[in-house]
């Protein structure tokens, strides 16, 4: 019985041809579009997950209120890592780590730059890395030794043990390696190719000292069985109860780390998502390609039913049983969905490394891994079934009676449904159309928008070295200003992209009330940090490097200037961490961030001795070889580091990387789903083209014109799309008004978006059934009527 079901689907596949090929295509790219989806939320959903104990990992967080306002940050006071472990009882290891620095190995004559951090001793407790070279025991306690990884070893070593030997890190002395480790794996939020004891880092940086200052991280592992929000209720007020009941802007909390990637925005304190809402939106958009496909399959399947009726009736007469004739309709949708699940296979392998470049993921997928193949399979098969059912139901269910005496005729509810089905097709098409038109809008709308400062062709890079000499660094700005074609030099603490350092108390004039109701950000600078970067003062002036004073002076923006509520800001005595002076310009605002959030209350002040960051303002023109330039002049002035840049404008793009990455998946995924819609869109035309060629060709004998004949045949379909649109626009805007609103600056949903959203679908639906209709209404009526 197994054998003829299976020998009878492929005849019926070979004679059926055109409309197998469109479902195994259809099947084929919805399956491999939607794993491909999976296998990326499998990736988002794996971050942090390496970890043996990840449920009782968590990272460290805080509250920051300021005028009635929460804000949430990674930073932690510095004392708290020596104090938490021991008043605690819930936390079972507690590590301090820094943000991400770059360190210069050498050894032999040899330079090597790496990018890893400062950790406590109990970081190698918590955080899950395998050691291939010493032990993690006692690890991080000797303030002379370090951590390399895998890769890191590899470069400086080769394939020689490491263990024991002895690294030049240039400003800090002598260090030796006392273990190697594995590669921090890509899914984390915690990368590293080194770690260096956290003692000799926190004696360099006294602000540590002090429980008012914010800046390191944290990680703690709690006692298994601990109630985190419990726990959060116990530590909220743990900062004030240090500062002798001195009341603090800060609140503590801890955040589970396995959480952290994916759910990591807050708004007032509250968690309101993050990057699991796209993880969500992929997963729907998955599902949705699916959906569309097994709908497409259901349609052709029972569309053509009376193409297969008389073989029904016939099989019945002889002796077949509902359930066999049911089991060999189910055969041939699960075979169609075999086959198309072992091609998308083969496309997904082809397909992954383009789409790994495109969401910077290492992605993998193989026949041979287990986990791959079953949930392919899963998906296929699935489909195969569910989309098979229907079909099979009706199809069996068939009258053999009424199909051989010629009265068969398909039901009125089987064509309802199978337009219903084109409407929800069509439905989930505009949406995503609609979705990739505004995101699109919103990319558009951040990289035109004028951010206040002009990030074009400007180059930046470390202060390091030789080059954290002032004097040196001096020499060099003007080696550089020499060549014409650089416009301006500075250095500051950071370019506009990058303002990390802010203060509450440390920035205070006179008549102020509230020493601690307002963060205000900063920028350490140097002379001509304005006009490199094209700020617009718009009262006073800019440093004045005729006036030694200015180093107690500030420029403030116009948050600031709003926040002090004093009449005319300039001129105001101001204390700014430890110096006095007064505030001599006024910046007009600048995004500082990202446009996910408002422009803050910034302070910029003249610490050159601060710097970390030098920048170069150039005309535009020959920038290979101006960077060719900048290279040659800062080796020469710095030989024993590599040189390594960036450009303002890429940085840029690379804050909204998230949303570009989403927005580019949107497009492809969309255009997939709809290129799915429109395959069986043209099946069903086909088909509708054949019930109506005799009908068509009475007509045409009857004088109706090709215009006639065209809309005939399209305005049943014209009209389906049409109410698809209806639904999909309302909901459409509530789901891209809800994502527009993490941007603090965003575009309007206009209609613009409406009309050309349902233009679209109207002009891809006309086109796609007009070729099957342009060949019904141009065929020869004779050879339709011939046997009337």
């Amino acid at each position: 019985m197994v054998k003829n079901i299976f020998k009878t689907a492929f005849r019926v596949f070979w004679k059926q041809r055109g409309y197998a090929a469109l479902n195994i295509l259809g099947l084929t790219i919805g399956i491999t579009a939607s794993m491909l989806l999976l296998l990326f939320v499998q990736s988002e959903r794996s971050i942090n997950q390496f970890h043996t104990d990840i449920d009782n990992i968590y990272q460290v967080m805080e509250h920051q209120t300021y005028s009635g306002y929460s804000y949430t940050y990674e930073s932690n006071p510095g004392p708290l890592s020596d104090h938490f472990k021991q008043d605690m009882a819930e936390v079972e290891y507690m590590a301090a780590f820094t943000w991400v620095e770059e360190r210069l190995f050498r050894i032999n004559g040899q330079s090597y730059k790496e990018g890893g951090r400062m950790a406590s001793e109990d970081f190698f407790k918590i955080f899950d890395v395998k050691f291939i070279e010493g032990v993690k025991e006692g690890s991080l306690t000797d303030p002379t030794k370090l951590y390399l990884s895998r890769s890191t070893k590899e470069r400086i070593f080769g394939d020689e043990p490491a263990l024991a030997k002895t690294l030049q890190v240039d400003g800090w002395g002598e260090y030796q390696v006392a273990g190697v480790f594995e590669d921090v794996p890509e899914e984390t939020t915690i990368n590293f190719n080194f770690i260096m004891p956290y003692e000799p880092w926190k004696a360099r940086n006294d602000w540590l000292l002090d429980w008012s200052n914010n800046g390191i991280r944290g990680i703690a592992k709690l006692q298994a069985g601990v109630d985190f929000e419990a726990f959060n209720k116990k530590i909220e007020n743990y900062v004030s109860e240090k500062q002798d009941g001195e009341e603090s802007v800060v609140t503590l909390f801890v955040q589970p780390f396995g959480d952290r990637y994916l759910y990591n925005n807050y708004e007032d304190g509250k968690l309101a998502g993050g990057r699991i809402s796209y993880v969500r939106l992929l997963t729907v958009v998955a599902f949705f390609i699916l959906m569309i496909a097994a709908i497409n399959f259901m349609n052709l399947a029972t569309a053509r039913s009376t193409k297969r009726a008389k073989e029904v009736g016939i099989k019945k007469v002889v002796g077949s049983s509902k359930f066999y004739l049911l089991l060999q309709f189910m055969a041939e949708s699960i075979l169609l969905a075999t086959v198309s699940t072992i091609i998308a296979g083969l496309l997904i392998m082809l397909v992954l490394p383009p789409l790994n470049t495109l969401v910077d993921r290492s992605m993998t997928f193989s026949f041979t891994q287990l986990n791959h193949v079953g949930l392919l399979l899963s998906i296929g098969v699935g489909i195969g079934f569910l989309s098979g059912l229907y079909p099979s139901f009706v199809l069996s269910g068939f009258n053999a009676l009424s199909v051989l005496k010629g009265t068969f005729k398909t039901s009125g509810w089987s064509n309802g449904l199978r337009k219903g089905l084109v409407v929800f097709q069509f439905v989930i098409s505009t949406i995503l159309i609609i979705s990739t038109l505004v995101i699109h809008n919103q990319m558009t709308f951040i990289r035109n928008k004028n951010l206040g400062y002009n990030k074009e062709n400007v180059v930046y890079f470390s202060v390091e070295g030789a080059l954290s000499d002032l004097n040196t660094r001096e020499m060099l700005k003007q080696r550089i200003l020499d060549n014409p074609n650089f416009l301006s030099a500075t250095y500051s603490n950071g370019s506009p992209l990058s303002v990390g350092s802010s203060t509450s108390g440390g920035f205070s004039w006179e008549g102020k009330v509230d020493q601690n109701q307002t963060n205000f950000y900063i920028i350490r600078a140097g002379h001509d940090f304005v006009e490199t970067y094209g700020l617009d003062v718009i009262q006073g002036r800019s440093f004045d490097k005729a006036l030694s004073t200015d180093t107690m002076n500030v420029l403030i923006n116009e948050q600031t200037a709003k926040l002090m509520n004093v009449e005319d800001p300039l001129g105001v005595p101001i204390t700014f961490w430890n110096r006095t002076g007064r505030v001599v310009g006024i910046v007009k605002d600048f995004h500082f961030s990202s446009l996910h959030q408002s422009i803050e209350p910034l302070v910029i002040g003249l610490r050159p001795e601060d710097s970390q960051v030098f920048s170069v303002k150039m005309t535009g023109q020959n920038v290979k070889e101006n960077v060719a330039f900048l290279e040659k002049t800062v080796k020469e002035i710095n030989p024993n580091y590599p040189f390594e840049y960036s450009f303002l404008d890429e940085s840029f793009e690379r804050l909204y990387r998230s949303e570009n990455t989403i927005g580019t998946l949107a497009d492809y995924f969309s255009l997939i789903a709809i290129f799915i819609s429109l395959l069986g869109l043209f099946g069903l035309a086909s088909f509708a083209a054949e019930q109506r060629i005799k009908e068509i060709g009475v007509r045409k004998v009857l004088g109706a014109s090709i215009g006639n004949l065209l809309m005939l045949m399209t305005k049943g379909f014209m009209v389906l799309v049409g109410l698809g649109f209806l639904i999909a626009a309302p909901i459409g805007y509530y789901f891209m008004d809800n994502w527009l609103n993490a941007f603090e600056y965003r575009v309007d949903i206009g209609p613009s978006v409406f009309i050309i959203a349902g233009l679209a679908s109207l002009i891809i639906t006309v086109l796609t059934v007009s070729y099957h209709s342009l060949k019904a209404v141009h065929a020869n009526p004779v050879n339709s009527l011939k046997y009337e």
